[in-house]
C-alpha cells in the first residue's frame, strides 16, 4: 500500500511537470515536450491601391464651400488620391510594414477558412516587429496538426487587447490601420522543435486619408500650427475571422487628424485611417494659425463620401479671403483708409498702393479724430472717435494697436521697394509723408520714401521697418494715413 501511495505522488508530479508550461524572465512562455513554437517571420503589407476609383476622377471631387469668421472663406474638396499624382508618390506593391508595430497570430484546429469556430480555437500568439526581425512577447505553442491562422494588426506599436476562444471576431474602429492575413491549411508535425510561420503579406481593409491645408498665396503668411477632426456616420467595425470581413455600425464617431510642426503655405496631416463607408457625411473640422492669426473650429460637411478599403483619400482645405492680408497676427485692410466728405463715409482703397499725398487731403487723419482736416488733438484713445470703425459694416475694422505693429515687424520685417514697404511678400503699404497742419495742410513730400501709418498709442506710427514717434516739441498737429485691421 504505501509503495503505491509513492508511486502515485511520483505520477502526479511528473504529469504536473509536463503540464506547466510557465513563462520565463523575457515573458514568453517555456516550450512544452509535446508542443510546437510557432515562430513569424517579417510580415509584409500589400500595399496601398494604385487603380483609379469610379466616380473619383478629378472633376468629380465633393466640395463645399464656407463663408468664414473675419472674412476668411473655406473651401473643402474630398477625393480620391491615386498614387503617382501630386500629393502621393508612387507607391511599391508588397511594403515593409512599418518598424514597431505589434500583430498577433490567432491558431484554429482546421485545415480550411471554413473550419474556423470557437470549438476549433487552439491559442494565439503576440509579436512585435523590430528592424528586420520579429520579437516574441506572447509565444504560441500548438500541438501536431493541422491549422489555419489569422494574422491580424492595428498598425500600431501597443499592446492588443487579450482574446479567448469566446469569440471569432474582433472589433475595429476609426483611426486604426487594421489589417490582416489568413493562412489555411498548415501541416505542423516537428514536435519538440519550431515551425516558422512566413509569407504573410497584410490585407489593408480600412481606407487610408489626410487632409492638405492651404493659405491663399500673396494674401496670407504661412501656414505655422493647425489640429483637426473628421466625424463620419460609422465610427465602430467589427472584423470577423469565419468569412475575412469588416462591417461598420451606424454610429457616428470622431477621429483627430496631426499635422507635425507645420511651417508652409500649403502643409500635410500626418496619415490617419477611416473605415469603409459609401454616399457618407463627412465632417472635417480644423483649428489652425496662418500668419501668425489663430482660427478655431472652421468647418464644414461633405454629403455622398464614399470611402473604399486600401485606397487612399484626401481632403483639401483652402483658405481664401478678399477682404486684407493676414499677416503678424492680424488681417490688414486691402487698402488705406479714407473718407468722402460729400457723403460723410468711409471706406477703404481697393488698392493696396493709392495714397494721394495731396495737399489738404482725405486719407490723412490726427491721432483719435474721426474727421481729416480737423485739428483737433486728443492723446487718449477713444474707440467712439476711431474713424476705422465707422467703415461699413459698422466696426468691422478698427485703427491698430502698437502691439500689432510690433507684431507685424517681429513676424516679418519691411523690406523698401519702389514706392512702398512690404512685409512678408504679403502686405505691401504705400509710402505716404505726412500732412502738416499749417496753411493750406501741405503734404510733406520731402517724406514721401517713408510710410508713416497711425495707431491707438498717441506719438507712436509705424515707419518703414521701425516704430516711431513725431516730434511733437515744435506744437504743431501732424496727420498720417491709416491701415486698419479687421476687427470681426
Amino acid at each position: 500500500m504505501k509503495r503505491m501511495i509513492r508511486n502515485m505522488v511520483f505520477h502526479i508530479s511528473v504529469v504536473l511537470l509536463i503540464a506547466g508550461c510557465g513563462k520565463d524572465e523575457e515573458g514568453i512562455e517555456n516550450r512544452s515536450p509535446n508542443g510546437i513554437l510557432i515562430e513569424v517571420e517579417a510580415p509584409q503589407t500589400n500595399g496601398w491601391s494604385t487603380e483609379e476609383v469610379t466616380g473619383t476622377r478629378s472633376g468629380m471631387a465633393k466640395t463645399v464651400r464656407q463663408k468664414g469668421e473675419y472674412g476668411v472663406d473655406m473651401e473643402v474638396s474630398t477625393q480620391h488620391c491615386p498614387a503617382g499624382t501630386a500629393t502621393e508618390e508612387a507607391s511599391t506593391r508588397w511594403a515593409n510594414v512599418d518598424d514597431n508595430i505589434t500583430f498577433r497570430v490567432v491558431a484554429y484546429k482546421s485545415a480550411t477558412a471554413a473550419g474556423i469556430s470557437t470549438a476549433n480555437y487552439a491559442g494565439y500568439g503576440d509579436y512585435k516587429l523590430s528592424g528586420s526581425s520579429v520579437q516574441t512577447t506572447k509565444s504560441l505553442i500548438l500541438p501536431v496538426g493541422t491549422y489555419t491562422f489569422i494574422v491580424y494588426s492595428y498598425g500600431n506599436s501597443s499592446a492588443i487587447t487579450a482574446f479567448t476562444n469566446s469569440s471569432a471576431s474582433i472589433p475595429v474602429t476609426n483611426g486604426q490601420n487594421f489589417m490582416t492575413y489568413v493562412k489555411a491549411g498548415v501541416a505542423i508535425n516537428n514536435i519538440g522543435s519550431t515551425y516558422t510561420l512566413g509569407n504573410i503579406v497584410f490585407k489593408h481593409h480600412c481606407a487610408r486619408y489626410r487632409v492638405q491645408a492651404i493659405a491663399q498665396a500673396g494674401r496670407m503668411g504661412a501656414i505655422t500650427a493647425c489640429a483637426g477632426t473628421v466625424t463620419l456616420p460609422r465610427h465602430n467595425a467589427t472584423y470577423s475571422f469565419t468569412n475575412n470581413t469588416l462591417t461598420a455600425q451606424d454610429g457616428s464617431g470622431t477621429i483627430n487628424v496631426t499635422w507635425n510642426s507645420p511651417n508652409a503655405m500649403s502643409v500635410y496631416s500626418n496619415y490617419t485611417y477611416l473605415l469603409p463607408q459609401a454616399s457618407a457625411s463627412v465632417t472635417v473640422k480644423l483649428g489652425l494659425t496662418i500668419g501668425n492669426k489663430p482660427f478655431s473650429n472652421r468647418s464644414a460637411t461633405l454629403s455622398g463620401v464614399t470611402l473604399n478599403a486600401n485606397n487612399t483619400y484626401y481632403s483639401n482645405v483652402s483658405f481664401t479671403t478678399t477682404e486684407g492680408y493676414i499677416i503678424g497676427g492680424s488681417i490688414w485692410a486691402n487698402g488705406n483708409l479714407y473718407y468722402t466728405a460729400g457723403t460723410s463715409t468711409y471706406g477703404i482703397y481697393p488698392n493696396t498702393l493709392t495714397c494721394s499725398k495731396a495737399d489738404n487731403a482725405q486719407d490723412y487723419f490726427v491721432f483719435n479724430n474721426p474727421l481729416p482736416n480737423n485739428p483737433e488733438l486728443v492723446t487718449t484713445w477713444s474707440d467712439s472717435r476711431d474713424p476705422c470703425r465707422k467703415v461699413e459694416p459698422n466696426s468691422a475694422w478698427r485703427t491698430p494697436t502698437l502691439q500689432e505693429f510690433n507684431n507685424l515687424l517681429s513676424y516679418a520685417k519691411g523690406v523698401p521697394k519702389d514706392g512702398y514697404t512690404i512685409y512678408g511678400d504679403v502686405l505691401k503699404l504705400p509710402y505716404s509723408s505726412f500732412m502738416r497742419f499749417t496753411d493750406g495742410h501741405p503734404h510733406e513730400s520731402y517724406f514721401d520714401a517713408i510710410g508713416y501709418y497711425l495707431c491707438t498709442t498717441y506719438n507712436r506710427h509705424l515707419q518703414n521697418e521701425f516704430i516711431g514717434g513725431e516730434d511733437s516739441s515744435t506744437g504743431e498737429i501732424i496727420a498720417f494715413v491709416i491701415r486698419c485691421v479687421r476687427n470681426k
